[in-house]
């Protein structure tokens, strides 16, 4: 099988996330994901999206174009899925009840690479279903 890929841009409201999900789940599905690996991949994503929705433009509220990107590939093998934003990262100390987005990525997910250069970027690695590997 050769690559598959979904890519969507969508500015960066908590609106915004649902439509996102379904479409990623919509891409999972017809490559054969169910089940639990489905719920978990578009559980991570989902937080990912709803991190840069909520926080990567909070602190420039005067900034123009304020989008969040989704890029889910599927090659030989193995989902990545990045979400992307142009916004700033922010380390906070975790509000009760708040602050288990990344920790829930990091559950699901058996990689995970965020970079902070230009925006932020989280990348989180799966396996494939087993009739795809």
């Amino acid at each position: 099988m050769g690559v598959s890929e979904l890519r969507l841009c969508r500015p960066a409201r908590t609106r915004s996330v649902a439509p996102i999900r379904r479409a990623l789940r919509a891409f999972l599905e017809a490559l054969a994901f169910d089940g639990s690996a489905l719920d978990d991949i578009t559980t991570a994503a989902g937080e990912a999206l709803a991190n840069a929705a909520e926080h990567a433009y909070a602190q420039d509220a005067r900034r123009g174009r304020r989008d969040v990107e989704l890029l889910a590939r599927f090659e030989r093998g193995e989902l990545s899925v990045e979400i992307a934003d142009g916004g700033s990262f922010i380390e906070r100390s975790p509000l009760p009840g708040r602050g288990f987005g990344l920790r829930i990525i990091r559950a699901i997910a058996y990689q995970i690479q965020i970079e902070t250069s230009h925006g932020t970027r989280v990348r989180m690695l799966f396996p494939g279903p087993p009739s795809k590997r």
